[in-house]
């Protein structure tokens, strides 16, 4: 296994570079980065809905988005960051369990007693310090994750525009009541030696990866405000539900046939959702129609967790 360091905290150059290693490598992965301040969005995710923009602006905090589902998260100098990408024939797609082990082990090393929760979150004392998502290609899996070591904690819970409902579902009041820093666990460690100390325990070779011209690339298109904004485009009708895989929300335009539809939300699946509202485009807004439409697309392979039915229904509550 090869540890890449980027020498750099631009979210828009260190996402690029994961995602080049995803492309353009064969060997084991594992990366530690840290960005300057930045909320980064799933790529699933309506930016206007998930982050106070006029707090981001006014503060000068980075929004981004990236190639992996899940939820919003804030990065700053107190966050590290890591990343492992290996073959499919190593791991297995949404195998949170497997790729979080050696953080797991890492902190235990260290009398952190830690736990993978839910989907995708990382618990120390009932507390949320990682959030994780993945990528997957034909041949490749990417799994990365948040590390709140020492991090603007106020800050985080201002520049994030949380779920109430999902809040309220979990019994918790706020964001900032929900997450925890590493440091309050480990209180004599800096987060130079936190990052020093997870780099030792996973026995890698360190290379610091040197930018190329696809590297800039991936960067200038994660600057770009049409890929961190997305669509913005109107919609008539709406519905929203929470599944195991995910929060899933529907956009449709038309009321017989589908004239436009959009999902979005915090889930996870292999696949690109813009396949599946392909799929939908000018459909009857009936339920034996949605489903007949939807049985030949495999929807678990876009939402993960989710049926056929289960999204034709709320398709239909939107109309």
């Amino acid at each position: 296994m090869i540890l890449y360091l980027t020498g750099s905290r631009d979210p828009y150059y260190n996402l690029a570079c994961e995602e080049y290693l995803l492309r353009y490598s064969d060997e084991d992965v594992f990366m530690l980065w840290q960005n300057e301040p930045t909320v980064v969005l799933g790529k699933n995710q309506n930016i206007y809905a998930e982050v106070n923009l006029d707090y981001t602006e006014a503060k000068g905090i980075h929004v981004v988005r990236r190639i992996t589902g899940g939820g919003a998260v804030y990065h700053d100098e107190g966050n590290v960051n890591y990343t492992f990408i290996t073959s499919r024939e190593r791991a297995s797609v949404l195998d949170f369990a497997h790729f979080t082990a050696p953080i797991v082990a890492a902190l235990e090393h260290w009398g952190v007693k830690a736990e993978l929760s839910g989907r995708n979150d990382l618990l120390a004392d009932g507390l949320k310090f990682s959030g994780n998502a993945q990528h997957a290609t034909d041949k490749r899996i990417l799994h990365h994750g948040t590390l709140l070591f020492d991090s603007d904690l106020a800050v985080l819970s201002k520049a994030l525009k949380p779920d109430t409902e999902k809040l309220r579902n979990k019994g918790i009041a706020s964001v900032r009541s929900r997450v925890t820093n590493l440091k309050t666990l480990l209180p004599e460690m800096t987060v130079e030696e936190f990052i020093e100390g997870i780099a030792s325990f996973m026995n890698a070779e360190a290379v610091v990866l040197t930018a190329n011209e696809e590297i800039d690339s991936l960067t200038e298109r994660n600057r770009s405000e049409d890929y961190i904004y997305g669509r913005r485009e109107v919609y008539d009708h709406k519905a929203k539900a929470r599944f195991v895989g995910g929060t899933v929300t529907v956009l449709v335009n038309g009321t017989k046939r589908i004239e436009k539809i959009r999902i979005e939300g915090d889930f996870f699946g292999e696949k690109d959702i813009r396949e599946v509202e392909q799929a939908l485009e000018n459909c009857f807004l009936q339920l034996e129609n949605l489903k007949d439409r939807l049985d030949k697309v495999s929807v678990k392979d876009y939402i993960s967790g989710v049926t056929a039915t289960e999204l034709s229904d709320l398709i239909i509550a939107a109309r």
